[in-house]
């Protein structure tokens, strides 16, 4: 989520008139601080001292007009009443409403954080603009949900205020677990939002209670189409660790979504992956999820394991010098071993042997710092691949 700010405001409408016979001016000025709720937190007076002679490059022999800022208390404001609801009656739970306003270029900035014991609350005052409202609850029983009723934050409604507004948003329960289903997804959610771009592997730390989930295509939705439906099929939160997983998760075509409003999904590294019977024959997949305020990154980087190898185990991640590959058995009767970086280019092939108990060693002490992928592929069915990524120090 963006940053909170704090805005300055002066509230002055002046005229200074320079003479050539004098060669600066004071004046005293009322400024207020305006609060990220949108109202006035205090008030004080500023005094300063304009000098012609800095003032534009404007010489003391030159007579100059300089109006200064704009009258705060004239922007207009007004109150936003939220009530959340389950369709169509109202919830007792507690919960947090959060107000973003939009930004030039699409990006959001927090204003005000409500919690309330009940359904309804209220953010006042709120200055005149385009904003985006969530309401927020217990993670074991409701997602997350904006304005518009929608649980991703691109498909939200926009409010705009042009004055009080009350508004009704119904929430999500969370999806029930199938029992008898088998499939697992697991990983972690890492996030950096600052240092420079070469700084952020070793910047860049765990992301707790982040709200995370799975959609599923529908039943009979056309394979492989832009339109495709995808409904909610599993949501939560990373615990303090940055960890998530789900499981209990029935066949089916998913994608992975996290939510950081305002901050789009890195197209690049789009995931979606097919669990039993109707994708890849495997029901384990393993993520890792980054985030940038450029972007967030998904990445596939444990999958269809159950063809390759028992007892499967990359380490250690992050490394400096080596990498450990150790497995129980292979499964295929041939596999290649391939080092990639992220741009694709290969550093290094290798065979494996197919015995028992085995743990191959890769130097990538020479690799560059940054993140790099394995990839194992089977040249007797070249369309399975267990891609797994690791990043070097």
């Amino acid at each position: 989520m963006k940053r909170r700010s704090v805005y300055i405001s002066l509230a002055l409408c002046l005229v200074c008139f320079f003479r050539p016979h004098f060669l600066s001016a004071q004046f005293t000025t009322q400024a207020y601080a305006v609060n990220y709720g949108g109202g006035i937190a205090s008030g004080g007076s500023i005094s300063t001292e304009i000098n012609t002679g800095t003032v534009g490059g404007l010489s003391p022999s030159q007579g100059a007009k300089i109006y200064l800022g704009l009258s705060a208390f004239n922007l207009r404001s007004g109150t936003v009443s939220v009530s959340a609801n389950l369709d169509g009656s109202a919830i007792a739970d507690p919960v947090v409403g959060t107000l973003l306003r939009i930004e030039e270029f699409g990006n959001y900035d927090t204003l005000d954080i409500v919690e309330s014991e009940s359904g309804s609350f209220s953010f006042n005052p709120v200055f005149i603009g385009d904003y985006l409202v969530n309401v927020d609850s217990d993670p074991e029983k409701f997602v997350a949900t904006y304005f518009g009723d929608a649980f991703l934050w691109e498909e939200a409604d926009i409010l705009t205020l042009s004055g009080d507004s009350a508004i009704a948003i119904t929430i999500f329960e969370v999806p029930d677990e199938n029992p008898t289903a088998t499939g697992n997804v697991s990983g972690t959610i890492e996030e950096d939002f600052g240092g420079e771009e070469e700084e952020r592997v070793t910047t860049r730390r765990r992301a707790k209670r982040r709200k995370c989930g799975l959609r599923r295509r529908r039943t009979g939705g056309r394979n492989g189409q832009d339109d495709d439906e995808f409904e909610l099929i599993a949501y939560g939160e990373t615990n303090d660790n940055g960890e998530f997983e789900y499981g209990f998760l029935p066949e089916g075509t998913y994608r992975f979504f996290v939510e950081y409003p305002g901050i789009p999904l890195d197209e690049s590294s789009f995931v979606q992956f097919d669990i039993g019977e109707s994708g890849v024959s495997d029901d384990s997949f393993v993520l890792a999820v980054f985030a940038t305020e450029e972007g967030v990154s998904i990445e596939l980087i444990l999958g269809i394991t159950s063809q390759f190898f028992t007892d499967f185990k990359v380490y250690p991640n992050p490394t400096q010098d080596f990498i450990n590959i150790a497995y129980d058995k292979i499964l295929s009767s041939s596999l290649m071993l391939e080092v990639l970086n992220l741009e694709g280019k290969s550093f290094m092939q290798k065979s494996l042997r197919p015995g028992e108990n085995e743990d191959i060693r890769i130097d990538v002490s020479l690799l560059n710092s940054g993140t790099y992928f394995i990839k194992f592929i089977d040249p007797e069915n070249p369309k399975n691949e267990l891609v797994y990524r690791f990043v070097k120090k």
